[in-house]
């Protein structure tokens, strides 16, 4: 059995991988995993910090994944960025070991900036919300009701710090983890955005392009995505120099 972890993006939950999880093939065991703040964990203190998220999802996989069970991560947008962390972070451990990373949905780490110079705590709800919008990362129908939308936006500010905090203190983290970009075809992000994904690895870099835009694994990317970690995954693992 191997197993697929899966990170979403900022203001986000594993419901985003609802659809995907459907369409994998039953030797790919789906484990969609969530931060605090939300889903089940929503008691607990949602992260501010890569490496609070980091070391909490790195936690929670060496705790999931038995020994004899393979490792692959699939993270998507602001998950791109926590998988690179955590696939390293697992490594300085010893284990479990991540074979391949799908970066999804997210330009290269050391081309990233942070979103607010001085942190979400200095800026307006209607800020925050804009910036979300940029990414599709919010369900605007959860706006009409004031106290889900209030959750929502505290969610997007320390989603938001975590993601600027990655780019400021993780940006150049490199993992033994084979890299597979994948992004939407009609995304914001071209080969001058993902192709510098291979410094962030020392195997080989792999783009594959779905139909949709940022949320492409919920739209008509979701089967081809599917089927193309189904045969990444079939792969045998390249030896490590």
């Amino acid at each position: 059995m191997t197993v697929l972890a899966l990170f979403h993006h900022a203001g986000g939950s594993a419901a985003v991988f609802r659809r995907l999880v459907r369409l994998l093939p039953d030797h790919i065991r789906p484990v969609p995993v969530e931060l605090p703040g939300r889903g089940r964990r929503w008691r607990e203190p949602a992260p501010h910090t890569a490496e609070e998220a980091v070391r909490d999802l790195a936690d929670l996989l060496t705790a999931e994944v038995d020994p004899d069970e393979e490792l692959s991560i699939l993270g998507h947008s602001m998950g791109a960025y926590l998988g690179l962390g955590v696939a390293a972070a697992l490594e300085r451990r010893g284990g479990p070991r991540c074979q391949t990373l799908f970066a999804s949905a997210n330009l290269a780490p050391q081309l990233g900036s942070p979103l607010f110079a001085d942190g979400t705590s200095a800026v307006s709800d209607e800020e925050v919300l804009a910036r979300a919008a940029q990414f599709d990362a919010l369900d605007e129908r959860l706006l009409g009701h004031p106290h889900i939308a209030a959750r929502a936006v505290a969610l997007l500010r320390s989603d938001f710090d975590v993601c600027d905090s990655f780019v400021r203190t993780m940006s150049r983290t490199v993992t033994e983890s084979r890299i597979v970009v994948c992004r939407g075809e009609q995304d914001a992000f071209g080969d001058e955005h993902t192709d510098p994904w291979q410094w962030r690895s020392v195997q080989p870099l792999t783009t594959l392009t779905f139909p949709g835009g940022h949320l492409y694994l919920e739209e008509a990317g979701a089967e081809p995505l599917a089927t193309a970690i189904a045969s990444v995954m079939s792969e045998p693992a390249q030896s490590r120099t």
